[in-house]
């Protein structure tokens, strides 16, 4: 397990069997031959224990307050939902079949819930990626007070009314072919198109446009939500987000910057790919590609359990200036120490604290000076 979640999840090439072999090897001292290794690794037993560890460590990982987040404290927390592709060897196709036969002909779809108070996820599923992204989603009422952001892909007039009736603030696009029947103007709108379809034949004013509008439920029912365009400089055209949040929480003006946000997310997937190599895996086998995955995922939970912590508690570094992919880059560097320590049962060891303080450092995203990050703006609101 040492081996597997620390240097396997962090190893700079493909994901072979005999990689994984050569690092057990190298921490634990043990000349277990290849097959005997394969047999372990294979087995469903592993399958299960790394499985319920990554479960029980999202539950379980150390909450870090929204209250230094300045407007984000006035909601429970702030969740993003997303799902991602993992690409598999081709011989999987059968198992996990994927979207695109000539390019990803078996692939693997990580669906994840993001938390934003701990950098980390709250709920993981992987299946196989044909079945749409709607169809697994996680138990929504744990969101009752919280901030929920997401993508098209689940945007539905239904699945709007059913975040209302819990409890739920959310932001989200509106899909095109949505057309909101206009219910309130409060500006950028003529007040004569009150009663009419949100379409093209409405025209609209200014660089933000903000009104009202009703969506149609089943069963002659409708929902009236918050609708926001932003003209964007280059294409001169609207984009629209849904909101049920009201003006008294949030100006026009923040909408776009909150649902940025979002890509926390997309930048949790870029980092147990991109530093966790998930997506380099080349054994055929099912129970190895799971336990791959599900190693890269673990590690990246224990890297938000160990570095968050020693960055806000011990460094001092803000929390709204770290990402989920700088904390996977320093996880990276610092994985192979980790393991030693585990090994020897001596979690303080002074040179892993050491180096893991030079390398704090990394956290900080150098464009920070440049720009401000979407958390760093969002973080800038004053309440009203």
């Amino acid at each position: 397990m040492v081996s597997l979640i620390t240097t396997f999840s962090v190893c700079g090439k493909k994901k072979s069997i005999a990689d994984a072999h050569r690092n057990f090897v190298k921490h634990t001292g043990k000349n277990v031959s290849r097959s005997s290794f394969w047999e372990r690794i294979a087995n469903k037993t592993l399958l299960d224990f790394i499985e319920k560890a990554v479960l029980k460590f999202s539950f379980h990982i150390q909450e870090k307050a929204l209250s230094k987040l300045s407007w984000l404290s006035v909601f429970e927390d702030v969740f993003m939902y997303d799902a991602s592709p993992i690409r598999l060897p081709a011989g999987l196709s059968n198992i996990f079949p994927g979207n695109r036969k000539n390019h990803s002909p078996a692939c693997l779809k990580l669906s994840a819930l993001y938390r934003l108070s701990v950098r980390s996820t709250e709920w993981i599923k992987i299946s196989a990626q044909k079945p749409h992204d709607s169809k697994f989603l996680p138990d929504l009422n744990q969101l009752k007070g919280a901030l929920f952001l997401f993508d098209l892909g689940y945007f539905s007039h239904a699945f709007l009314h059913q975040l209302c009736e819990i409890g739920v603030w959310f932001v989200c696009r509106l899909k095109a072919n949505s057309v909101p029947i206009i219910t309130k103007v409060i500006k950028g709108v003529a007040k004569r198109h009150i009663g009419r379809p949100l379409d093209k034949n409405v025209n609209l004013r200014g660089m933000i446009v903000e009104v009202w509008g009703k969506l149609n439920l089943p069963g002659k029912k409708s929902l009236e939500v918050r609708l926001i365009g932003f003209r964007f400089p280059l294409t001169k055209e609207y984009r629209w987000y849904v909101t049920n949040m009201p003006s008294s929480m949030a100006l026009a003006e923040w909408i776009y910057p909150i649902y940025r946000l979002r890509w926390q997310i997309e930048l949790f997937f870029k980092s147990i790919k991109s530093m966790l190599h998930a997506d380099q895996i080349t054994s055929e086998n099912e129970n190895i590609v799971l336990v791959t995955a599900y190693s890269s995922i673990l590690a990246s939970l224990i890297a938000n359990s160990i570095i968050i912590e020693y960055a806000v508690v011990s460094a001092k570094i803000e929390l709204k200036s770290i990402t989920a992919q700088r904390i996977a880059l320093v996880f990276s560097l610092i994985a192979h120490d980790l393991a030693k320590c585990i090994l020897k049962k001596v979690l303080s060891q002074k040179s892993f604290i050491d180096n893991l303080k030079t390398l704090l450092p990394l956290l900080m995203c150098p464009n920070r000076k440049h720009r401000p990050t979407s958390l760093q703006i969002v973080a800038m609101f004053d309440s009203i």
